[in-house]
């Protein structure tokens, strides 16, 4: 009798082992799992509320396409559901929400985007968990110098030095090209990406002879630029350069305009990106020029979905009152499609084989091509595609036009160089 009942505790002890094993499995990502999980941090409110812009469109994009076209890992077809917070255009924010993604929601990849702001304290996350990345729509130079290391992240976007050679161009454009010893004002915050560009700036400035006129780096959400604006003013300056968000740029080049400063040309990163930061600007906008990562008219397609950057546009603006979708969109989507793309090429749902899957991709998107091989620091990367635009009236409008196409000949010009600004334009 003794010896019956050892045995049945030991076939109890083996059932629930067994019971364990199976729920474990499942819990962390096992055969058993049927739902894919991505994790998507977006700035839909705050002051980078216009990157965040047309985030949950391109989500429905996304989902509609893959209920005709369910992902498959290794021919079995999974669910793929996109978890979307707001970050509030909070870093703090992004790093309590990535966590939760992680810790409370499971899920098996996380998309950092829209600016350093963002991409860096998701990606720092990300790392520390040992997730698979997706990072997008942040210079290379901002995020590979927020950390030594990268081993789970993936960029897509342009390098600073292709920021700075794209600002050059248009400067040149306005009549300040290499050796003229023009004087260029630098207005950069103190934040990761503010001293990323601002580094590289002074020291490509003082190769091209130019002459870097700096007042420091200030702490973003400063109102008062009397100072700053009085320098520009005593120095004479020719050319306004920077990247800001929208806030501190209003504010700060409200200040230079009333101290009187006129200059040849103003480009800017980040806040005049996009066609609702400019209209905030109302006639300040006139003449910026900035970069230009994406717009309707690239000859370029998906190779998930098959749609053209000018279809894609052209479903948005039906569903936006005729609006031109946002050049951050387009990454969202970018993002988006290396997410299924990734699931579709890995062997297994085990993380490992899903940074295998990701590190290799070589496709097309609707941004341009995307295979990750380059490197800078520890980060590995994807280049893509830049040009130099200017914010033009046109019926009224403020339109996004393609003056520069040097580093990418192959991007159409949609419009010239058009002299002024609003410095200039008493």
């Amino acid at each position: 009798m003794r010896g019956r009942i050892e045995g049945f505790l030991r076939l109890f002890a083996a059932g629930v082992m067994t019971v364990f094993v199976i729920l474990s499995l499942t819990a962390c990502g096992g055969a058993s799992k049927d739902t894919i999980k991505i994790g998507y941090v977006n700035p839909t409110t705050g002051p980078l509320a216009g990157n965040g812009e047309g985030c949950d469109w391109v989500v429905g994009q996304i989902e509609d396409y893959l209920k005709e076209n369910p992902v498959k890992v290794n021919g079995e077809e999974k669910d793929f559901q996109i978890i979307v917070y707001d970050s509030e255009s909070d870093a703090n924010k992004c790093s309590e929400l990535t966590q939760k993604l992680i810790e409370e929601d499971n899920v098996d990849m996380i998309i950092a985007i829209q600016t350093p702001n963002t991409v860096i304290p998701v990606a720092e996350v990300a790392e520390r968990y040992e997730i698979p990345c997706i990072a997008t729509q942040s210079p290379i130079d901002s995020l590979s110098s927020s950390r030594d290391e990268f081993n789970w992240t993936y960029c897509s976007f342009y390098t600073l030095d292709d920021v700075y050679e794209s600002q050059r161009a248009l400067w040149t454009v306005a009549g300040c090209g290499v050796g003229s010893g023009a004087k260029v004002g630098l207005l950069f915050a103190n934040d990761a990406d503010g001293t990323a560009w601002h580094d590289l700036f002074i020291r490509r400035l003082a190769e091209d002879g130019y002459v870097a006129v700096d007042p420091g780096q200030y702490p973003s959400g400063t109102t008062d630029f009397t100072n700053l604006a009085n320098q520009f003013k005593t120095e004479n300056i020719d050319i306004i350069a920077g990247t800001n968000i929208p806030p501190d740029f209003m504010n700060s080049y409200n200040a230079i305009i009333s101290a009187g400063v006129e200059v040849k040309g103003v480009t800017m990163g980040k806040c005049c990106l996009l066609q609702s930061d400019v209209e905030a600007l109302g006639d300040l906008a006139d003449g910026i020029m900035t970069q230009v990562w994406w717009a309707p008219t690239n000859p370029y397609s998906s190779a998930l979905t098959g749609i053209s950057s000018e279809e894609l546009d052209k479903k948005y603006a039906a569903d936006h009152d005729g609006r031109t979708m946002p050049q951050p969109a387009a990454y969202a989507y970018e993002a988006l499609e290396l997410a299924v793309q990734t699931f579709n090429s890995t062997n297994s749902l085990d993380k490992e084989d899903i940074r295998e899957a990701l590190s290799s991709l070589d496709v097309d998107t609707i941004i341009g091509h995307v295979k990750y091989d380059q490197k800078q620091r520890g980060l590995t990367f994807s280049r893509t595609v830049l040009c130099g635009g200017q914010w033009q009236r046109e019926d009224g409008e403020l339109r996004l036009k393609i003056i520069d196409n040097s580093l990418h000949p192959e991007i159409p010009l949609t419009g010239e160089y058009l002299p002024g600004n609003a410095t200039n334009s008493k």
